[in-house]
Order: structure tokens, then C-alpha cells, then sequence
């Protein structure tokens, strides 16, 4: 029998933030918990929500997903490249991602050995929190925002290309409450702490532009705010979700590859725009906010699924699991099995196999990292000979 030991491995201080919230309810099911950025724990239960786990380091594993529009751009099959197949039980957010796992869910990689589990949003469990009145007020009053105006919230997926300035000159042209909001960047990405402090050099004497601590939940801020400007970022889904327009711009570029790509934003919850729109469009929304928020809680009470019981499903889920009884829950049933083809599976392969190099055997053995820079020092030179 499994112990009642949970590990929570995460990456960054946004799924540390969730996973503390899973883990006050583990704490009252008497679970003893750990929450730790070490990817390689040994562990009892392993709990998961990254791109890149290795679950092998656990006697049980669970997967859920870190961000609601998680590899968006691979929509629907994104376990040919984030298998689940070697995790025990899986949990999805909506119903979505329900859709999506149906339609891949023929594939041995995208089934955990004992099953998926439609269960909701985790972080959608403390809405009621995040809008609680008290709150709101004290959280108002603390930054300075004008009650009486409209709120405008920028929460970028990364920062870049003075587009935080690009927000505010925008916003200057409308009367409301200018709020900006980065994401808490680790020390890894030395580039985007750099282009935030630029932008927090460049506003910080503003009196129009509050600052928000990174550190803050994005959730309070997006409480206390009435329309969200990003490009990308999965903050649109949960501004979303609790019943606020969101606004992505079309030619703000994300500086994930070389070069920079426009964004993924083809989402049908989210109002698009160009950026040199961008006052006119929040003017829009804002003379008619009845008829945009009106669309954004329809699209939330389509698409969350079990509000507020999401985390105590889960773990009902899991008790039943631990103590070697069936879930009272259904378990969502997959397609027949289908054979990948070998194209298919020789591209899953790869991804798998250079995932787990460069990410465990490149870190814990130091002579296969060296023999790895190796490789590619020689597949380089290759190249070149050959150009």
C-alpha cells in the first residue's frame, strides 16, 4: 500500500503557488507533504504539472497540467511530446481538454496507467476567495487604484520590446486605472529580469501606472481588475474564467524562438487587436462592458468545470487510489487502441529520448553531459563540412 506522503515538484513560483493550495487540503486528508523544486525527489507520491517530469523517482505519480492553454500550438495532441503514459493517474481542467484527450486518447502515450480524471481548474477553487469583497477593498486601497474608474490590467507572458510601454502609452489616452503586473521570473531568465526592471525604471514615477509586486497571486490582481491585456499568456484563460474580458494583441512578438514569433492567440474566448489599436479597442470594451463580460462568465460557465470542489474531487480521487479501491468518480474511457505510425512513433521517440538526456542524464551524470557536448560539438563541425 502506498504511503500518504505527497510530494509536490515544481518549477517556477506560479505551480508553487498552486500546489500550496493542493497541499492544505492534502494536509487535512493526513497527508504528509513536501513541496520542492528538486525534479529528482524520491518520493512516495510524486505530484507533477511541468512540461518535463520524471515520475520514475516516484512509487505513485500524478500529472495535471501547469497552464489551461498549455502547448496550445500542438492542440490537440500534446502528449506525443508530454506522454502521460508514464505517470498513475492524470487530472484535466475542462472540458476542453477533455475534447482534446478524446481525440488522441487511442494513443498509448496519452493514457496513465490507472486513468484521466476530469476534475477542473485547481486555482478556480479559491475564486470565491479572490473576489470576497473584504478582500477586493483592502487589495484596492493597498494599491491606489481609483474604485470609481475602470481597472486595465497588463499580465504579459513575457516582456519584451518595451511592450509594457507601448500598454501604458496606450492607456494614457483613456481615463482609467493603468496596473501592471509581471510574471515572478526566475534567476534562469537573467534577459526578462532585465527587460522588467527597464520597464519599472521607465514607469515607476508615473503617478497614472501602478506597479504590482510579481510576487503577488495573479488572481487577487485580476479580482480587483475589469479587462486583462496580454498577447499569450494563460492569464487570459483565468481572467476569463472569473467573468472579465481579456485582450490579446496580434503584433506583439514572444521571444521564445529565434526569431521572434507573432503569438498564439486564436483562442475563442479572448477579443484580439493590433497594438496600434490597442486605446480604441479597450474603449470598445469598456462602452460596452455588460455585453463583453457577459460573453466572458458565459464562456466560463461552458468550459470549468466542478468550481470550487475541484481540489477535494481530486482527492477523493486519490484516497481511492492510495487505499486500492475504485474511485467513486468515472474514469474517462479512451478510444481502441491504435497503432502510432512509424513515422509517428520515431517522432515521439526522439523528442522522449533527447527530453530525458538533456534533462536528467545531462544533470545527474557528468560524463554523460560531457560526452553529450561532445556529439555536438561533432554534429556541428558536420555541418559546416558539409556546407
Amino acid at each position: 500500500m502506498v504511503k500518504k506522503e505527497i510530494t509536490f515538484i515544481y518549477a517556477d513560483s506560479v505551480q508553487k503557488q498552486v500546489y500550496e493550495m493542493i497541499a492544505k487540503e492534502a494536509r487535512k486528508r493526513g497527508y504528509k507533504t513536501r513541496i520542492t523544486d528538486n525534479k529528482f525527489a524520491r518520493c512516495e507520491i510524486g505530484w507533477y504539472c511541468d512540461h518535463i517530469n520524471h515520475p520514475q523517482f516516484s512509487r505513485f505519480s500524478v500529472i495535471m497540467l501547469h497552464d489551461i492553454t498549455q502547448q496550445f500550438g500542438n492542440w490537440p495532441d500534446i502528449w506525443m511530446r508530454e506522454p502521460w503514459n508514464k505517470y498513475d493517474i492524470g487530472f484535466l481542467p475542462s472540458k476542453t481538454w477533455v475534447d482534446n484527450w478524446n481525440q488522441c486518447s487511442q494513443y498509448y502515450y496519452a493514457n496513465p496507467r490507472q486513468g484521466v480524471y476530469l476534475t477542473g481548474w485547481p486555482k478556480a477553487d479559491r475564486i470565491a476567495d479572490f473576489q470576497n469583497k473584504e478582500n477586493k477593498e483592502k487589495l484596492i486601497k493597498e494599491l491606489g487604484v481609483d474604485p470609481k474608474k475602470k481597472t486595465v490590467l497588463y499580465a504579459p507572458a513575457w516582456e519584451n520590446d518595451h511592450k509594457q510601454d507601448e500598454f501604458v502609452q496606450a492607456m494614457m489616452k483613456l481615463d482609467v486605472n493603468i496596473v501592471v503586473k509581471q510574471a515572478p521570473w526566475p534567476d534562469s531568465y537573467p534577459e526578462q529580469i532585465a527587460n522588467i526592471r527597464e520597464m519599472y525604471e521607465l514607469h515607476k514615477n508615473n503617478n497614472r501606472v501602478v506597479l504590482v509586486d510579481p510576487k503577488v497571486n495573479i488572481l487577487d490582481v485580476i479580482a480587483i481588475s475589469d479587462i486583462l491585456v496580454s498577447e499569450e499568456s494563460s492569464t487570459m484563460s483565468e481572467c476569463v474564467m472569473m467573468g472579465k474580458p481579456a485582450i490579446s494583441v496580434n503584433n506583439w512578438l514572444i521571444p521564445d524562438t529565434n526569431p521572434s514569433r507573432l503569438p498564439v492567440n486564436n483562442y475563442d474566448y479572448i477579443i484580439r487587436t493590433d497594438k496600434e489599436y490597442l486605446t480604441e479597442c479597450v474603449s470598445e470594451v469598456i462602452s460596452n462592458y455588460e455585453k463583453y463580460a457577459g460573453n466572458a462568465q458565459c464562456y466560463s460557465d461552458t468550459h470549468f468545470s466542478n468550481i470550487g470542489s475541484c481540489i477535494s474531487m481530486m482527492f477523493d480521487i486519490l484516497d481511492a487510489k492510495v487505499s486500492g479501491r475504485e474511485s467513486s468518480f468515472p474514469v474517462l474511457r479512451p478510444k481502441e487502441h491504435v497503432r502510432l505510425s512509424g513515422k509517428k512513433y520515431f517522432t515521439h521517440l526522439i523528442i522522449i529520448t533527447k527530453r530525458e538526456i538533456v534533462s536528467n542524464y545531462c544533470v545527474t551524470k557528468p560524463g554523460i553531459k560531457q560526452m553529450y557536448k561532445i556529439y555536438h560539438r561533432l554534429r556541428k563541425r558536420g555541418n559546416c563540412c558539409a556546407a
